[in-house]
């Protein structure tokens, strides 16, 4: 199986968000997606918008960027 990976390095918010809001929509509970970030308040606006719609997530800094990896939650209460 192929690993979602999807770079919005290039990309600023508002559509950043945009785009990672349409990417994940249609994740269905437990599957996963990597979210590659540069744009520090980019970051910001789509953990908190995960975060709130029960997707799981995990930040890692890299050197320049942000690696989320992000995971639809079963529970609610994962997401926090």
């Amino acid at each position: 199986m192929e690993p979602n990976i999807f770079d919005l390095r290039q990309e600023r918010c508002p559509m950043a968000l945009l785009l990672a809001k349409r990417h994940t929509k249609n994740l269905v509970n437990g599957e996963q997606v990597l979210l590659l970030v540069a744009d520090s308040s980019s970051l910001t606006d789509i953990k908190h918008y995960l975060q709130r719609h029960r997707y799981g997530v995990l930040c890692v800094e890299q050197e320049g960027y942000f690696r989320l990896h992000v995971t639809r939650s079963t529970d609610p209460k994962e997401s926090r």
